[in-house]
């Protein structure tokens, strides 16, 4: 039996890697790929087991040396792996990872990737010099490729596709409540949270609820924090990754920084309006309709204008969204075609 050993940002309860981690497992079931023996590097090696019915390693490198010289596949699932944004010594982390892995005679993949944003020169070529390392890259839109282009990566095994999470579906069968869910996250930038308190209390309807709706423990609290005192607010609990896709499900409307939420809302046909943090949100899901994805420095008209427009769209945005989550499902499937043609064959 074949063992693939998977990485990524899991274990911390961010509801995007982990609803990326339970699509890339099903994936693999899906298309047969029930040889391989997975081990998941994580940051909670427990939780990682109860939610995922996986076999976990803690995140340390005597650990992963040890399951890397059992596995012969090395595997990056999802998310901006390669990016200094979040800190330069994640990067470096992962460059370390892969390395390792071909040093020891190992297959290794990144599948469903985004690259960057790169702000270091040093960066850049650490990227070009793990994408070139690879047996397989996939990237989940077209800039990220572009991207790797431009740092000089030799492209001969890099592919476009599309986000993993694409290829799920399983959802919750709910009848949406007459409520706006909102997630904000952290972010380095200074900008004007106290616009979209305005925002929300200038558009929220009579009987409206506004849904708190944080999606990796701790952090979105603090961030949704000033939102908690809109007299019709109330907060969404979150314990795990389906918890978060209830909550969207629920909903009649999303307002929401992180990607997932609004790749989740596009899948259940909930009308959104996105905040532009990073630019893969727009990357991924520009395409659907512009006026859908501002930018963080919107302001508290810009916000409720947009949000406005979109629920007077509403009929039209299912058929948009559906031809939209069919294209992007097509191409999520590929990573796993990819991988078996590519790499487990």
């Amino acid at each position: 039996m074949s063992h693939l050993l998977l990485f990524g940002y899991f274990g911390a309860g961010n509801f995007g890697d982990e609803w990326t981690l339970a699509a890339f497992l099903k994936g693999l079931r899906q298309i047969g790929l029930k040889s391989q023996k997975v081990f998941v590097i994580s940051r909670d090696k427990e939780r990682t087991e109860a939610e995922h019915g996986v076999k976990a390693i803690t995140r340390n490198w005597r650990s992963i040396f040890s399951k890397l010289s059992d596995c012969q596949y090395l595997v990056g699932c999802g998310g901006s792996l390669l990016q200094d944004v979040t800190s330069f010594r994640s990067l470096t982390f992962y460059c370390l990872l892969i390395w390792s892995a071909k040093l020891k005679g190992k297959k290794v993949a990144l599948l469903g990737q985004g690259l960057g944003p790169l702000k270091r020169q040093l960066s850049k070529l650490l990227a070009k010099r793990v994408i070139n390392a690879c047996d397989l890259v996939t990237f989940r839109e077209q800039d990220s490729f572009h991207f790797a282009q431009k740092i000089g990566c030799d492209i001969e095994n890099c592919f476009v596709t599309s986000d993993i999470t694409f290829a799920w579906d399983e959802f919750p069968n709910l009848k949406p409540t007459s409520s706006i869910a909102v997630n904000l996250r952290p972010v380095k930038e200074r900008w004007e949270r106290e616009n979209v308190v305005k925002a929300l209390k200038r558009i929220v309807r009579e009987g409206e609820e506004i849904l708190l709706l944080p999606l990796q423990p701790n952090l979105d609290e603090i961030a949704l924090q000033p939102l908690s005192k809109i007299p019709s607010s109330k907060w969404h609990r979150y314990k795990t990754w389906r918890d978060g896709l209830v909550g969207i499900a629920s909903c009649n409307f999303l307002l929401a920084m992180r990607l997932h939420a609004l790749i989740a809302a596009c899948m259940l046909a909930v009308p959104f309006v996105g905040l532009n943090y990073d630019p893969k949100v727009a990357n991924i899901l520009g395409k659907i309709e512009g006026k859908q994805i501002l930018p963080l420095s919107a302001s508290e008209s810009e916000i409720s204008s947009a949000i406005e427009i979109v629920r007077s769209q509403v009929k039209n945005l299912a058929e948009r969204f559906h031809q939209f989550v069919s294209t992007q499902k097509v191409a999520a499937l590929q990573n796993f075609e990819l991988l078996a043609e590519k790499l487990l064959n």
